[in-house]
């Protein structure tokens, strides 16, 4: 029984995204160039779309995309700077230049939860930003380069347990029901985002999403572009809204690290 279980983790093992890859140096190299942006997060009872700084609640740190395709990075190592866990990192020692926010949100891979100098430097800075009084949300992105993994769900465990705030992003609330996400949902998350639907169907699943969960979840909807999609929404149930109605994003000023 024992080799049996042996057999199928070194199958796992040897499948493994982040282990076939062979560009580790590449990224550590790559990473060096990573800039930043942050997106503010309202309040959804937002009485004005202008003079709106009292209504921002939180922010989100974003990897500067566009920065990386200006250099001629080509997409395949922008997406190994993510996958490798470099951006990760990078967003970590950022984070914690963001004071003035309440809650502030830093994005990180499916496939880096099984990084553990990754998990423990979150739990870090959770613990650091406490103290001055801001909530660091870990918000775990779609893309998922591993598939299923039993470290994916290790990870979100740890995080859990040692009292770190996640949340799932772009969550899909059209396809969710009766799989391994909506468990992941409602044992490990703290927030969800959210996007805004694009017909009626959407529309309705989405209305129906947030009535399930908006008494136990915190939810954000995002890309929020238009006024008419904002009078859409059912504010009363939402955390926050965050898109380009509010905030076009800014540039976070490039931190410099001594030797």
């Amino acid at each position: 029984m024992l080799i049996v279980k042996l057999f199928r983790r070194e199958i796992t093992m040897n499948d493994c995204y982040l282990l076939n890859s062979n560009r580790y140096e590449t990224s550590r190299m790559l990473s060096s160039l990573l800039l930043f942006k942050c997106q503010n997060i309202f309040d959804p009872l937002i009485e004005s779309f202008k003079n709106n700084r009292h209504c921002i609640i939180g922010a989100e740190l974003l990897v500067d995309f566009q920065h990386l395709k200006s250099l001629g990075v080509p997409l395949e190592q922008s997406n190994e700077l993510i996958s490798s866990g470099e951006a990760a990192h990078s967003s970590l020692d950022y984070a914690s230049t963001i004071l003035g926010k309440e809650v502030v949100f830093v994005n990180v891979e499916r496939c880096n939860l099984c990084d553990m100098k990754i998990l423990k430097r979150i739990i870090t800075l959770s613990n650091q930003l406490l103290l001055i009084g801001i909530e660091l949300v870990i918000e775990i992105t779609e893309r998922n380069f591993c598939g299923i993994c039993v470290r994916v769900v290790e990870g979100l465990t740890y995080l859990k347990e040692n009292k770190v705030k996640l949340a799932a992003d772009d969550f899909d609330y059209i396809g969710y029901k009766n799989d391994s996400k909506e468990k992941e949902l409602v044992l490990y998350y703290d927030y969800i985002k959210l996007e805004m639907p694009v017909n009626e169907f959407e529309r309705m699943v989405f209305n129906d999403f947030i009535d399930c969960y908006s008494s136990v979840k915190r939810i954000i909807v995002e890309r929020v572009e238009t006024t008419r999609q904002m009078k859409s929404l059912p504010v009363d149930k939402l955390w926050g809204v965050q898109g380009f109605l509010f905030c076009k994003g800014y540039m976070v000023p490039r931190i410099s690290f001594s030797i």
